[in-house]
């Protein structure tokens, strides 16, 4: 069983959220953590904050992770303060609501920067630094697997981490494992816009596109992370987390 403790740990996007709730969860692993945002520094902070407050160790870095140059900075940050790196969460993203053909140029080339080049960059900067028996997790989205009506770009932008996963989980074995998570619904900004576009409660719409009649909270996805870190022998898989919501067809 791999230990988080001590681990150097990256976790991009991390300023609310989900990337918020795994970061704090490696900590209470014992994990040495370093939190990301991009501008919204007052987050960062309470993030840092949140996990020294549980008695953990983390910096924040701020850092554009949607450009090479970004991603080096942060890299460059990590090993300044904690001189090695173990663990990249790729966890930044964007989902923005749109239907197909009204989708433009600057809502497809967001998407592609923070969903997409995000990935490539900080893993290509990272896998290079990383300790033998390092581990790389690609926050993806169901929607990647599934059609959501207005989240073409997103989707297709997610699928391509999922692809890109196993992609690097053939190239970088055996010194690094690469899997990828999932989620479905989340409570989270993303999730709670959609409710409001569709005119529906979050009690409604979980009752109506889930099994379980509940929406994920970061803290679930966090926990999955976790513990998918912990199994050696998990590498270039998918791990789906969503309340039963892909099993119902999902958001049509």
């Amino acid at each position: 069983m791999y230990s988080l403790k001590d681990k150097v740990a990256v976790v991009t996007g991390s300023g609310r959220g989900i990337g918020r709730a795994i970061a704090v969860r490696l900590a209470k692993e014992g994990s040495l953590v370093v939190v990301n945002a991009k501008k919204r520094v007052e987050e960062m902070n309470e993030t840092v904050k949140m996990i020294k407050d549980i008695g953990g160790e983390a910096i924040g870095v701020l850092a554009d992770v949607s450009t090479r140059e970004g991603c080096e900075t942060l890299l460059k940050a990590t090993l300044e303060r904690f001189k090695v790196v173990d663990i990249l969460v790729n966890n930044a993203g964007l989902g923005l609501y749109s239907p197909f053909l009204n989708v433009d140029d600057k809502l497809l080339d967001k998407h592609i920067s923070t969903d997409f080049k995000s990935v490539v960059y900080c893993s290509q900067a990272f896998a290079k630094e990383m300790r033998e028996g390092g581990a790389i997790i690609n926050i993806a989205s169901v929607a990647g697997l599934l059609p959501a009506y207005g989240l073409s770009i997103y989707g297709a932008m997610k699928g391509a981490v999922i692809s890109l996963t196993r992609y690097l989980a053939l190239e970088l074995a055996p010194k690094i494992r690469v899997n990828a998570v999932a989620p479905g619904w989340v409570k989270t900004k993303l999730g709670e816009s959609m409710f409001q576009l569709l005119g529906m409660s979050e009690k409604e719409f979980a009752e109506k596109f889930t099994l379980m009649g509940k929406i994920l909270e970061p803290e679930d996805v966090a926990e999955l992370v976790v513990a998918i870190l912990k199994i050696e022998s998990l590498t270039g898989q998918v791990f789906v987390i969503d309340s039963g919501e892909s099993i119902k067809g999902g958001v049509r």
